[in-house]
């Protein structure tokens, strides 16, 4: 079962792109938003929360906001053994970089 909060925060989808065609404006409430509600989410989460949470990772860093991300699916029980493919993909590729 996914909490309330959790649930809030996916249901705004992929985190925004740091190269975002739509207006500063908008692209910055949108993070704000995202940022907002990522740091609502009690710690740690659960295993399905963490592999719900790894779907909403972005194709960039959104300003910092994809740490946070990886770090709240990392608080997962079975983060380690379990990792969801989206997290590991992400992490991977900003490591690489």
């Amino acid at each position: 079962m996914v909490r309330p909060e959790v649930a809030e925060f996916i249901a705004l989808g992929k985190l925004p792109s740091e190269d975002d065609d739509r207006p500063d404006e908008v692209v910055e409430a949108a993070i704000d938003r995202a940022a907002d509600l990522l740091g609502r989410i009690p710690r740690p989460v659960t295993d399905e929360e963490a592999h719900a949470l790894a779907e909403c990772i972005g194709e960039d860093l959104c300003f910092g906001v994809v740490w946070t991300l990886l770090h709240t699916v990392e608080t997962a029980p079975h983060a380690r053994e379990d990792q969801p493919e989206a997290a590991r993909r992400r992490r991977a590729g900003l490591t690489s970089q």
